[in-house]
C-alpha cells in the first residue's frame, strides 16, 4: 500500500531534517492563544530552497500526481514542516502549516494521509477541507481575528 510507504518515507524525512530544525516555540507570543507554549515546542519548521517530496510512482496511481507536482511554498509532514526561503516571515503560513501538525496529531499519520488523498482526489487541492481548514485560519489571523485553540477547532471539525 503506498500510503504505509509514504508514512515510512516521511519518518526517514523528518529523522534526516531534525538537526536543522528549528523550533517553532518561536511563534510562543505571536500564536499566543493558538497553540500552547508546550505544543509549539514539540514542532518544527525547515527553510529549504527544494520542499521534499516523495518519488514514489504508486502515488501518482492514487491520484497524488498532480500534487507532487504542485510547485508549492510549505508542506507539513507531521510535526516539521518545510518551506521556502521567502516564507520564511510570513506568520500566516507558519500558523496555516502548524494546523496541518495538529491534524496529522489528530488523525494518526496514516489517518491524515488517506483523509487527504480522498479529499485531494474527490474535491481538488483548493476545496480539500484539510487545506480549507489550515487557508481559514491563516486568513482569520492575517485579517486580526480573534485567536481560537486550534487543537479544539480541528477536534470539532474532523
Amino acid at each position: 500500500m503506498p500510503i504505509k510507504q509514504f508514512d515510512k518515507w516521511i519518518d526517514s524525512i523528518v529523522s534526516k531534517y531534525e538537526i536543522e530544525a528549528q523550533c517553532c516555540s518561536k511563534f510562543s507570543d505571536v500564536f499566543s492563544g493558538y497553540y500552547s507554549p508546550e505544543y509549539l515546542a514539540k514542532c518544527k519548521f525547515v527553510v529549504t530552497d527544494v520542499i521534499p517530496k516523495p518519488d514514489i510512482p504508486e502515488l501518482r496511481h492514487i491520484g497524488l500526481g498532480d500534487f507532487l507536482d504542485m510547485d508549492c511554498g510549505a508542506i507539513t509532514y507531521k510535526h516539521m514542516y518545510f518551506m521556502k526561503p521567502q516564507h520564511q516571515e510570513n506568520l500566516e503560513i507558519h500558523i496555516h502549516e502548524l494546523m496541518h501538525t495538529i491534524q496529522w496529531e489528530q488523525l494518526g499519520g496514516e489517518g491524515f494521509l488517506k483523509r487527504y488523498v480522498q479529499e485531494i482526489n474527490e474535491h481538488g487541492y483548493d476545496n480539500a477541507p484539510l487545506e480549507n481548514m489550515a487557508y481559514d485560519l491563516g486568513r482569520s489571523f492575517k485579517s486580526g481575528g480573534a485567536a481560537v485553540d486550534v487543537a479544539n477547532l480541528v477536534r470539532e471539525k474532523i
